[in-house]
C-alpha cells in the first residue's frame, strides 16, 4: 500500500510542543500512526508525524463470495 509522505515540522519551541501536537491530532484523526518529536538545537524541536498507509477497498472479497464488484 502507498504510504502518505512523513509531515514535519521544524523548529518549534518547546512550548509549543503541545498545542501542534494537538493540531496534528485534529487534521489527520484516526490516520495517525505515531509521532516523533527530537531536539533539533537550543530550545526548539523537529515535529514529525507519520500517518497510516492509503486504504483500499477489498473488491476481490466480494467478487470471491459473489456479492458487488
Amino acid at each position: 500500500m502507498p504510504r502518505k509522505p512523513t509531515e514535519t515540522e521544524n523548529s518549534i519551541p518547546l512550548w509549543l510542543i503541545p498545542q501542534v501536537i494537538l493540531k496534528w491530532i485534529h487534521v489527520v484523526g484516526d490516520e495517525l500512526d505515531w509521532i516523533h518529536v527530537r531536539r533539533s538545537k537550543f530550545h526548539y524541536y523537529t515535529i514529525r508525524i507519520r500517518t497510516r498507509p492509503v486504504r483500499k477497498e477489498f473488491g476481490w472479497r466480494a467478487v470471491r463470495t459473489g456479492g458487488a464488484g
